[in-house]
């Protein structure tokens, strides 16, 4: 960008394009952050309170039925079953979680693991949508800020490549580019793949007849930018119920099982 601005003599413009580009990039991301902040937090606490329930104040509790051998209900030896395998089991499920990890980073180093994973995301209910929004904005923003600043199309589809993480959809920009590089447009290839919107390849169809691609394509990314916001406010509106239904059904169940026998145990006595 910085060589066609210097080549055009619009260095001034091109840097400020650079800039704005950059700080909607920085700010996406903050959002993303931001969102997710909350829910793994959440998921951190609640995990490590079920623990120390399940190891310590569990195993107090249940001690006091076996005292008086009292037939327990299902769910009350469910709950001590879990409890006696973190307690007396925990380095094996240690160990076969750190196993876990690496082989799921070693599986995802691999080019074939790595599409499949991304294919998958894609696919996900919401955080897919997600995913394809947030990468079909950076396309667009990309690709129109390199040709407004006078980069030539295939030396900013080379770029715009190269910043997609997401494998499946990076192969739709390389074969595009090399689709444009044996004098196809650009819209075609990306509808034929299916991973773009209709709607996302007529603008672009549109833009390519027109001689605006440049514009079309800023529309098609704030469009997308805007659908991004809206979608991550409906995940964070959603996840934060969701957290508390799932939190209050495990605390419900391990209620349930210390009172089961508690009552067998009145109504014994009664």
């Amino acid at each position: 960008m910085i060589n066609a601005g210097e080549s055009s003599g619009a260095l001034d413009v091109v840097l400020q394009r650079l800039a704005d580009f950059t700080e909607g990039q920085s700010r996406l991301r903050s959002k993303i952050i931001g969102a997710m902040i909350y829910p793994i937090i959440m998921s951190i606490v609640g995990i490590a309170l079920m623990v120390m329930l399940l190891v310590y104040v569990i195993p107090k509790v249940m001690k006091i039925f076996e005292d008086v051998h009292a037939t327990l209900p299902l769910p009350t030896r469910m709950l001590m079953g879990v409890s006696d395998a973190l307690r007396s089991y925990w380095y094996i499920l240690l160990i076969l979680g750190v196993i876990a990890f690496f082989f799921i980073k070693r599986f995802l180093k691999k080019p074939s693991g790595r599409e499949w994973f991304d294919q998958k995301k894609l696919k996900l209910p919401l955080f897919g949508k997600l995913e394809r929004m947030i990468v079909i904005s950076r396309f667009s923003r990309t690709l129109s800020t390199l040709l407004s600043s006078g980069v030539p199309l295939l030396s900013a589809m080379d770029i715009v490549r190269n910043i997609v993480t997401n494998t499946v959809l990076k192969k739709v920009i390389e074969k595009t580019r090399e689709n444009v590089r044996e004098g196809q447009s650009v819209a075609e290839p990306l509808k034929k793949s299916g991973e773009f919107p209709p709607i996302v390849t007529q603008m672009i169809a549109v833009g390519e007849k027109t001689g605006g691609l440049e514009k079309m394509l800023e529309r098609i990314a704030d469009a997308y930018d805007e659908q991004v916001d809206n979608t991550i406010s409906s995940l964070m509106t959603l996840l934060e119920p969701m957290m508390i239904l799932v939190m209050a059904g495990v605390v419900s169940f391990i209620v349930m099982s210390v009172l089961l026998p508690i009552m067998q145990l009145n109504q014994l006595s009664g």
